[in-house]
């Protein structure tokens, strides 16, 4: 359903596709995050972290480990252990030969020699997340769990780790199929599964069966900045980060069949 929604009538949320620019002959080292774990790349979800503007490499490592330990603690990835954590570290030389800003979507194009250094060590898709240490802009590409696409990570827009962990956790979410839920934001997308019905009668076949006396699960006004569209909760992570702590029983059920979790 996600795919005759999403890929059949083309919607993107922000219409990213990954740009890039002629490769060099340059091999960039895409390290396993988690040393200590045997990581596997085939039939895994590889989240591949890679800096910007980070003045050393320790602290891009503290910054994606609790970006990672929040995410382990977030339903229903607490559930999910199938997970390829991947680090690349640039240096500031490899950056500006790697990196080119735009001022379209996506905001940064990505050289084509890392594109496929990424895709040559994992050997299937990814989500190339790029944490911009002094950056305010985050985006991500509404996807698939299965498809490679690009997250946007800015850490300024953040007020805390905190913060900065939830906002991921949004960004993320867009990567695997999740809409926004916001109201007052500019539409940057249609309505769509599995979170933002375009009608009453669209939601009731979506998440009816969560309507239930005692559920946080309703028929909500506004979302893809829309008040016409309607939303399953009030607050979610794809709503407002800085007050939501999950993503709501509606989005978490979405998750957890696009991630094949048993339930």
């Amino acid at each position: 359903m996600l795919k005759s929604k999403i890929i059949s009538k083309g919607i993107i949320f922000l219409l990213f596709i990954l740009l890039f620019f002629p490769a060099s002959c340059s091999t960039y080292e895409i390290k396993p995050f988690e040393k200590s774990a045997a990581v596997k790349s085939e039939g895994v979800l590889n989240l591949v972290f890679c800096s910007l503007n980070y003045p050393d490499s320790g602290i891009f490592e503290e910054d994606v480990k609790s970006i990672v330990q929040r995410l382990k603690k977030a339903s229903p990835f607490d559930e999910f252990s199938n997970f390829g954590f991947w680090q690349v570290f640039l240096s500031r030389k490899e950056e500006n030969e790697v990196f080119k800003p735009t001022q379209a979507f996506p905001p940064l194009k990505v050289r084509k020699d890392l594109l496929m250094d990424i895709s040559a060590k994992l050997k299937g898709g990814y989500k190339l997340i790029i944490v911009d240490a002094s950056g305010s802009v985050s985006c991500a590409e509404l996807s698939l769990p299965e498809k490679t696409s690009l997250i946007i990570l800015g850490k300024n827009r953040y007020k805390d780790a905190n913060s900065f962990a939830r906002g991921f956790l949004h960004e993320l979410g867009h990567s695997l199929g999740l809409r926004d839920e916001c109201v007052d934001c500019a539409q940057l997308s249609p309505s769509g599964y599995p979170n933002c019905a375009s009608s009453r009668k669209e939601a009731e076949e979506w998440w009816g069966d969560l309507v239930k006396e005692g559920s946080s699960v309703n028929y909500i006004s506004g979302c893809c900045g829309n008040r016409d569209y309607i939303r399953p909760t009030a607050i979610s992570l794809m709503n407002d980060t800085d007050k939501a702590e999950d993503f709501g029983p509606v989005n978490e059920r979405y998750l957890k069949k696009a991630l094949g979790i048993t339930y």
